[in-house]
């Protein structure tokens, strides 16, 4: 309805697209309503993070060698990084904020893992190289409500801008927060 809008008449896609992108950031930004939003994501969200919460805390033995994670990457400085920047999703309110620190968190892995094998002159990185490191993160991290932050994500990020390499690292997440879950 607002496209047609005299005010929006002379706006180009860009512009409509940007003004889209910070009504979301203004509206789902603001720490009332974020916090609604999630108190009100459902009983089973609240029950999966509460149980992954738990299992994280259960699972604080499982070391790098456990997922096969070479010596070099787990004792990077850069492991520490990841797991603040994966933090930072419990600290940020909008979808598209919770998406960055997520995509920050994952290049930050993968800046690590293509300087350690550039150093190694060793083979090119890979998701398999990429994904257990991500789910070691994801343990020693400590974020909170790692399921309610994905499907609020899901939900609430305009589909039109939830694609492409940020779209893979939810991805990847998802596949890593799982893993977590089932993990014998």
């Amino acid at each position: 309805p607002f496209r047609t809008h005299g005010l929006w008449s002379g706006g180009g896609e860009q512009d409509m697209e940007d003004t889209l992108d910070a009504l979301e950031r203004r509206i789902l930004g603001e720490d009332a309503v974020a916090a609604c939003i999630l108190q009100n994501m459902g009983r089973e969200l609240r029950e999966a993070d509460a149980e992954l919460e738990k299992r994280m805390d259960l699972l604080q033995f499982v070391q790098a060698q456990h997922l096969d994670i070479k010596r070099a990457h787990s004792s990077h400085p850069a492991m520490t990084l990841a797991r603040k920047m994966l933090c930072r999703v419990n600290r940020v309110n909008a979808p598209q904020e919770k998406l960055e620190c997520i995509f920050r968190c994952a290049r930050i892995i993968f800046r690590m893992l293509n300087e350690t094998a550039a150093s190694e002159r060793s083979d090119a990185v890979s998701a398999d190289d990429f994904l257990p490191i991500l789910i070691l993160t994801v343990l020693r991290s400590g974020a909170k409500q790692l399921h309610s932050t994905i499907e609020y994500i899901c939900n609430f990020r305009r589909a039109s801008r939830l694609g492409g390499e940020r779209q893979y690292y939810l991805v990847q997440l998802q596949a890593a927060v799982s893993f977590v879950q089932h993990m014998d």
